[in-house]
């Protein structure tokens, strides 16, 4: 999906380095953090594709408990340094990704 308009300039330092790909297992490194600003950004500014037209736009309810799951694994790992046994949140960010760009897919390090 596209970006919301309050978003790009979370984008735009991303779109700088496409060729970079971004481990989703590094968490708290600065690219990691810029992707994951952007995915916030697309919870709180959803996209719609054309307008008010509700049938065109994402339904954000789900994003914000997948994002309220990353929160939770992020407080663990900067807390504690692991969440569920794991040192990363690998899985609940490439959720995330998921829910704000349904149309879009992860390529794979």
């Amino acid at each position: 999906s596209e970006v919301s308009p309050q978003c790009v300039k979370h984008y735009q330092p991303l779109a700088k380095k496409k060729k970079k790909a971004i481990d989703l297992d590094e968490i708290g490194t600065p690219r990691y953090n810029l992707l994951l600003d952007l995915m916030k950004c697309q919870v709180k500014h959803p996209n719609s594709t054309s307008g008010d037209n509700e049938e065109n736009s994402i339904d954000v309810k789900p994003c914000v408990k997948v994002e309220k799951a990353y929160n939770s694994c992020h407080a663990g790992i900067m807390g504690v340094g692991n969440f569920k046994g794991r040192k990363n949140c690998g899985t609940e960010i490439e959720s995330l990704f998921a829910c704000v760009n349904p149309n879009a897919s992860l390529p794979q390090a």
